[in-house]
């Protein structure tokens, strides 16, 4: 996406009032662009289905295609979205304080949490911040979720990580995964959130000490290659 274009936004809330005070306030900043909204799971799909996004606004409390409410629809969903579209920034958006659901939205893949309680131009800060390839948290969550002990990096992750060790920047490792930036950002985000790690210079030092200094490497096995 360049800077020229919309940033294209669907909205998955079953509250209409919330839906169009959202819809409004979007529709006024330049670049943002809403492109479709959803009451309930399935719509959701479908709208994400027929239209090319770039973020989602995601509701917790999310009926299913029957009417039936659960607690951890909109987690599911994200998750859902996730596995689906890895270029996709997912923002909650909920009334949840609970430091529980802010973890499991965080696993599921979410990039951002904005409690509904914040003036809704809190929003756009919020939405800036993922597309950057950050992670937003509102400012009133009563604490920072910690990591959970033992939760291990997927094999895209692990596989990003790696290439920071052969000192590749984040537009080297794109390139070389044939994935887009946004994509390796997204990957940084939850590789930074797993193992507790800032910036591009602590993930150089933890490949470094997961999977070896291939320049050390490199020159011990030429070494060895001489010796024989």
């Amino acid at each position: 996406m360049t800077n020229t274009q919309s940033i294209k936004i669907v909205i998955v809330e079953d509250h209409p009032p919330i839906v169009h005070a959202l819809r409004d306030y979007l529709n006024t900043v330049p670049q943002f662009k809403v492109v479709g909204t959803a009451k309930n799971i399935e719509e959701a799909r479908v709208v994400m289905g027929s239209n090319e996004v770039d973020l989602v606004i995601m509701d917790i409390r999310l009926p299913d295609e029957k009417g039936v409410k659960t607690n951890d629809g909109g987690i599911a969903l994200t998750a859902e979205f996730s596995d689906l579209y890895p270029d996709l920034a997912i923002l909650v958006y909920t009334a949840d304080e609970n430091i529980e659901v802010v973890r499991l939205s965080k696993e599921a893949g979410a990039r951002g949490y904005v409690l509904k309680t914040s003036d809704i131009p809190v929003i756009k800060e919020a939405i800036d911040i993922v597309m950057a390839g950050g992670i937003y948290m509102d400012q009133d969550l009563p604490e920072v979720p910690k990591r959970p002990s033992g939760v291990a990096l997927t094999p895209k992750e692990e596989q990003v990580l790696r290439l920071f060790g052969k000192w590749m920047t984040r537009e080297q490792i794109a390139q070389e995964l044939g994935i887009k930036l946004a994509t390796v950002n997204c990957h940084c985000n939850n590789i930074g959130w797993k193992l507790e790690l800032n910036g591009n210079t602590e993930f150089l030092r933890e490949a470094i000490r997961r999977y070896g200094n291939p320049d050390v490497d490199g020159v011990r096995k030429m070494d060895k290659g001489l010796s024989t």
